[in-house]
């Protein structure tokens, strides 16, 4: 990551240079090897500046061509700085499951899901427009490749805890989820950009206007549609409470569908989410491993030092599914 004096002194420059008036100090509220977030309090609200590793830096240019292009609900960009891969964004509000934890609303849940499908399939024919900006090509006919190439990092794999016999089931599997992968793709669902945090900690809400906003779009993928949206409902029955045999799950689910059912039939949407829910692990272990990859290995570990591999979880739950 880069000098911190630096960044702050850019953040602070830019925005005096915008007509903004400063009146505290920056507060650094997140520090970790993959992200840095500072509010600078201003005159006119608050403003976020935001630093990532070079890598995954592609997310102000992100967020204005989901702004100007597909009039998506992103933060608003003021300015950005390819050097220190840092931007500056306008205050959207505070994260929507500070609210949910308050009070569940599962309709407010529902909201956030139709909105950002919405996005997702205003994108689908978009694909080339994305990858110049260095969202990853992870299409379905893609997803086979990297795995391969991912469980092939033996030494990697073992140090993130990986046994023979588990490594062995992996490479084992590799045929079957190339065949999951193209039983997936069959269904027709157009694939879109997304990301893999979509989750009520990644959506703000305005407390003033109830705008909804998302963010947290720096490791984006180009690929089926109901990844993002099956780590969503993971996250409401983790945070939530939320349980798959009840009323509010079912809600949730047919706010993930509504805005395919035109495509297919609902059984075969049932269908398409419980076999991208399959695939799920494999996907959030290639996302893990990039992110990885994007930052220095031992500030990664020591951040996790307590916990266990979540890289590896993700790759024992494909093997016991």
């Amino acid at each position: 990551m880069n000098n911190e004096t630096q960044i702050l002194k850019w953040g602070t420059d830019c925005l005096v240079a915008n007509g903004y008036s400063i009146e505290n100090p920056p507060d650094i509220l997140l520090s970790t090897p993959w992200s840095t977030v500072v509010r600078f309090s201003t005159t006119t609200g608050n403003v976020y500046l935001k630093e990532t590793p070079p890598s995954i830096s592609s997310e102000p240019q992100i967020f204005r061509l989901l702004f100007e292009q597909f009039h998506a609900s992103v933060p608003v960009v003021i300015a950005s700085n390819n050097e220190l891969h840092c931007f500056l964004t306008i205050d959207a509000g505070k994260a929507l499951r500070e609210t949910l934890k308050a009070e569940f609303k599962p309709e407010l849940l529902c909201q956030a899901i139709k909105q950002y499908a919405a996005m997702q399939r205003s994108t689908e024919d978009y694909v080339e427009m994305f990858l110049k900006l260095g969202v990853q090509d992870w299409r379905l006919d893609k997803l086979p490749i990297l795995y391969n190439q991912m469980i092939n990092q033996i030494d990697f794999l073992k140090v993130e805890g990986l046994t023979d016999k588990e490594l062995k089931i992996l490479r084992d599997q590799s045929s079957q989820f190339s065949t999951q992968c193209s039983l997936l793709s069959s269904y027709g669902i157009p694939e879109t950009f997304g990301i893999h945090d979509f989750h009520d900690n990644n959506i703000l809400i305005d407390p003033n206007t109830k705008r909804l906003t998302f963010i947290d779009f720096g490791e984006a993928n180009f690929f089926h549609p109901f990844f993002s949206l099956y780590t969503c409902l993971r996250q409401s029955i983790k945070h939530h409470g939320v349980k798959e045999a009840d009323q509010t799950y079912q809600k949730l689910q047919d706010a993930c569908f509504e805005n395919w059912l035109g495509l297919v039939t609902k059984n075969q949407l049932i269908e398409v989410f419980i076999l991208a829910a399959k695939l799920w692990p494999i996907y959030s272990a290639l996302d893990c491993h990039r992110l990885m990859m994007s930052v220095d290995r031992q500030e990664y570990k020591s951040h996790f030092s307590n916990k266990p591999s979540q890289f590896a979880a993700y790759l024992r739950e494909y093997i016991g599914s």
